[in-house]
């Protein structure tokens, strides 16, 4: 007889465990809502994405004013749907919530519906726990690049020997392990949400489940420091290179030149902007000698340095008709895609704008796209700079900004880059710099008015 029951639990236990961890789809209307998550996720851009159940969801109406507080400064993803559990999460996953990016941070958070919504003979703490665990390796899998903060299920039930707290403090003592603090990281914050007996106030969470507005202003105070730090961009810090030699005898050139001030035209870039000066020369005098035109193009410049340079004077004491902005391929090129994504180097170039604006708000900016890049159209480099260009023509107003996009007419008609426009396919020649100046000609001359 004791062999029986001992055999009978756990069939149960595998029964349990096969629901948490089989991917489950609620119905149609639910299923029309994750529709809806998937159309978002897949306009890309991504940084900052919450997977969980209705105390993530929340974060759309108790914690609005929290969530608005912390988080409108990123570009970021609610996958939050009342009353998930493990095997929900799952089936969204696997149903486009995840294509299409690849987010810096995970914040994730369920398990609570498995402990409340079954009795504990037909779900185990471990059942729950396996359903956790399935989450995070479907996250590997699809996202192997981004880092996730698993969060303790909150507390539940209003002390601490209540059924549903007891069964959650269980499963959270065992997923604390699945963190390994490279690509998942554990944070358990309950002990903020209790008062010192352990009791769960009403006052936090008045239904003694969903937090209210203070309840998300702690969760989200908690976790402000290391989502702060995981989501930090070298693309958008500026970063100054004086200390070396050539960078900041230019700097200080350039800077002599601005303190003239009267300049109506600027070019704002990296080295393919530098080049005007050199294999550009005569293209330049032949276009841009009526104008008064300066250059600030500085080879091997990232985003961040050009942002560095904004702020130490480069758009001070005058206010051109119209800038010409180019930069970014150095943040592909010279970085790895675990170190810098699409999204990255497109929030650098966002940052450059916005300096623009605020330094020079008078001013037109045309906006263009990174030039290609390597032979063919798969190679890497090119496919993450084409991903930035889709991402940043969406910055464009056509009025303050306009985007000017003639990255065709400088490749051959199979989408090859050649090396009569472009010898170490990157940087262009006369050829290359003629074309250029006649693709953005037009708007310099209706701008200018000569």
């Amino acid at each position: 007889m004791g062999i029986f029951f001992v055999v009978a639990a756990m069939a149960v236990s595998v029964v349990a465990q096969q629901v948490s961890t089989t991917p489950a789809s609620r119905g149609e209307g639910w299923e029309n809502r994750v529709a809806r998550n998937a159309a978002q996720a897949q306009q890309g851009n991504k940084e900052l994405v919450f997977i969980g159940d209705s105390i993530t969801d929340f974060w759309s109406n108790r914690g609005k004013s929290v969530w608005d507080k912390y988080y409108s400064q990123y570009n970021i993803l609610n996958l939050g749907i009342s009353a998930d559990r493990t095997e929900h999460v799952l089936w969204r996953l696997d149903h486009g919530e995840l294509d299409g990016y690849q987010p810096k941070l995970f914040v994730v958070m369920i398990g609570t519906n498995n402990t409340g919504h079954r009795p504990l003979e037909k779900e185990s703490p471990e059942d729950t726990i396996a359903g956790i665990k399935a989450i995070l390796d479907r996250l590997e899998a699809k996202a192997p690049n981004s880092k996730v903060l698993l969060l303790a299920i909150f507390p539940r039930g209003a002390t601490p020997q209540d059924g549903c707290r007891v069964r959650n403090a269980k499963v959270n003592a065992a997923i604390e392990k699945f963190a390994d603090n490279k690509r998942v990281f554990w944070m358990n914050i309950n002990d903020k949400l209790l008062e010192s007996d352990g009791t769960l106030s009403k006052e936090i969470m008045p239904d003694l489940l969903h937090p209210n507005t203070k309840g998300y202003e702690i969760w989200a105070s908690a976790m402000d420091s290391f989502v702060t730090k995981t989501l930090a961009r070298t693309s958008t810090t500026p970063k100054s290179r004086m200390d070396q030699a050539w960078w900041k005898k230019r700097f200080e050139q350039k800077q002599a030149l601005v303190k003239q001030g009267g300049w109506e035209l600027v070019f704002l870039g990296d080295s393919i902007t530098h080049g005007w000066e050199g294999r550009g020369k005569d293209v330049w005098a032949k276009n841009f000698a009526s104008y008064k035109a300066l250059n600030l193009g500085y080879g091997g410049d990232n985003t961040e340095h050009v942002l560095w340079r904004l702020d130490h004077g480069e758009l001070d004491g005058y206010q051109p008709k119209l800038l010409v902005l180019m930069i970014g391929t150095n943040n592909t090129g010279h970085r790895p895609l675990a170190k810098e994504s699409a999204e990255d180097t497109a929030a650098g170039i966002k940052a450059i704008l916005s300096r623009i604006a605020n330094k020079s708000p008078s001013t037109k900016v045309v906006l263009l796209p990174i030039f290609p890049r390597s032979g063919k159209p798969t190679d890497q480099s090119r496919v993450r700079n084409d991903r930035v260009n889709e991402i940043i023509k969406g910055y464009a107003d056509g009025k303050r900004v306009v985007f000017v996009d003639f990255n065709k007419k400088l490749l051959e008609p199979d989408g090859t880059l050649s090396k009569e426009i472009m010898p170490d396919l990157l940087h262009p020649n006369a050829k290359g710099y003629g074309i250029w100046a006649d693709a953005i000609m037009l708007i310099i001359k209706e701008t200018l008015g000569k």
